[in-house]
C-alpha cells in the first residue's frame, strides 16, 4: 500500500505551514497518477525528493511543488512549496 505525506511552506517568508501531514493512503497506488494528481493541486514541481540509503545510493521517495497563493486575510500573494513524499508498507 503506497501512503502520502505532505509538508506545506511559505518560500516567501521562509517557514512552514503548520505541521506536515499525517501518512494517508491517497487516491491511486500508480506514482505516475500520483504526481499527476499532485501537480493539478499543488503546482508545477520544481524538484525530486531523495533519500540516502546504506548502499550509498539515493532513492527518489517524493517531489517538490510550488506555486503562487493568497493569504486568506489580505490577499496578499506568496510562494507556497509543497513537499509530497511517498512510501511503500505492508497491508495489515
Amino acid at each position: 500500500m503506497l501512503v502520502i505525506q505532505e509538508t506545506y511552506v511559505n518560500e516567501t517568508r521562509g517557514y512552514l505551514l503548520g505541521e506536515p501531514t499525517e501518512y494517508y493512503e491517497p487516491s491511486t497506488d500508480n506514482i505516475g497518477e500520483l504526481f499527476k494528481s499532485c501537480r493539478k493541486e499543488h503546482g508545477r514541481c520544481i524538484s525530486r525528493v531523495y533519500q540516502d540509503t546504506p548502499d550509498g545510493t539515493a532513492d527518489p521517495i517524493g517531489w517538490v511543488f510550488e506555486k503562487l497563493c493568497k493569504y486568506d486575510d489580505t490577499g496578499e500573494r506568496f510562494l507556497q512549496n509543497v513537499w509530497v513524499t511517498y512510501k511503500w508498507v505492508k497491508d495489515n
